[in-house]
């Protein structure tokens, strides 16, 4: 686990809580643990879009036009 991601991690996970807030009496570990997994695999896969996106462009300024 990236440790620098638990916080906004935490953060996103909270956001995700808060929108099942109306559908739950209580969060249970499981609701709770399921929404932060969510949220640390959401961010992970948007981390590697942006760098597959930054590296498409980088490769495109070294590149000869077509």
């Amino acid at each position: 686990m990236e440790k620098e991601l638990i916080g906004p991690t935490a953060t996103l996970a909270a956001a995700i809580l808060s929108k099942l807030e109306s559908e739950h009496d209580a969060f249970t570990r499981d609701i709770i643990t399921s929404a932060f997994e969510e949220a640390y695999f959401t961010l992970q896969e948007g981390i590697q879009r942006v760098d597959k996106e930054l590296a498409r462009i980088e490769e495109a300024k070294f590149s000869p036009p077509q």
